[in-house]
């Protein structure tokens, strides 16, 4: 366990880094919406936003994805019956959380780019500028041809409230015609989500080069890589690029906050700063700091 004294020196230490950087790097996965209030896990959330569902005995929304992660004929309507809510639940209804304001008010001074495995669209909805944004695992407001027959993304708001609107709520079942189809091929659309070889990956592969152009024009200057609730569920897309790039970079800092797992290689312990603690407690007590007193 930290104590408090430590925890007040590894928040003074990361307040100066964050103060001291000429770029910010911001990773961000799945912790940092769930601290934000966006917890696929949490089972009081399921049941007031999803009561369709958790009265099918669905425990949260993880285990109603689960449950409904690929369609057929056999599963459509329902399967999108619950992808309409969720989508329309998350992306479009849930507003901007003060944990992703918080942070942007932190950062939003500074050089900085972020990058994400989230898709829930919280960055944008907070203040950050997507054209500073890589999202390489998707976004829930988008479609994509399910074979796909072109790489072209197409927004979904007004296919999804239509199918809310027309949902048969004793069946939970939508209607036939209002399940989304492809305006190209006339085949049926699919949410834009990396799941297999199908993902339409091409739009948000773009921003990869501003991304690695961002830390090349660090080199040289300060740069801190905050890296906020990442895991070991794609660790090949932010953990370990910021570990190696914290080791190659000569002016290096990697803030790592995560609940479950804070902890960093030995090579580059001198350049980290580690917290196994709530990331919103954190970023809050960053943001107060960069404050004017």
């Amino acid at each position: 366990m930290t104590s408090m004294q430590d925890y007040s020196a590894q928040i003074d230490a990361a307040a100066s880094a964050l103060a001291e950087a000429d770029h910010i790097l911001v990773g961000a996965g799945a912790g940092l919406s769930a601290a934000a209030g966006l917890n696929y896990q949490d089972s009081r959330l399921f049941q007031d936003w999803y009561p369709q569902f958790a009265e099918l005995g669905y425990k949260n929304i993880w285990d109603a994805i689960v449950h409904h992660w690929s369609p057929d004929d056999a599963n459509r309507r329902q399967f999108w019956v619950f992808w309409a809510t969720h989508i329309q639940r998350i992306r479009y209804d849930a507003g901007p959380a003060k944990l992703y304001l918080d942070l942007h008010r932190l950062v939003r001074d500074k050089s900085h780019f972020v990058i994400t495995t989230n898709v829930d669209g919280q960055f944008k909805k907070a203040g950050f500028d997507p054209h500073r944004m890589f999202t390489p695992q998707g976004d829930y407001g988008k479609f994509q041809c399910a074979k796909p027959c072109r790489n072209i993304l197409y927004d979904n708001r007004e296919m999804v409230q239509r199918m809310l609107a027309n949902l048969d709520n004793s069946t939970l079942h939508v209607r036939e015609e209002d399940i989304p189809r492809c305006p190209n091929c006339g085949d049926y659309l699919e949410r834009n989500l990396r799941r297999d070889n199908h993902f339409v990956e091409e739009p948000h592969m773009e921003k990869q080069r501003d991304y690695a152009d961002f830390v090349n024009r660090s080199t040289g200057r300060k740069l801190v890589l905050l890296e906020l609730g990442v895991g070991f569920n794609t660790p090949s897309i932010i953990r370990w690029p910021f570990e190696r790039i914290t080791a190659q970079h000569p002016h290096a800092t990697v803030i790592r906050v995560n609940l479950d797992d804070a902890c960093v290689p030995g090579e580059i312990t001198e350049k980290s700063i580690a917290f196994q603690q709530d990331i919103a407690q954190v970023i809050q007590a960053l943001a107060g700091r960069s404050q004017p007193s």
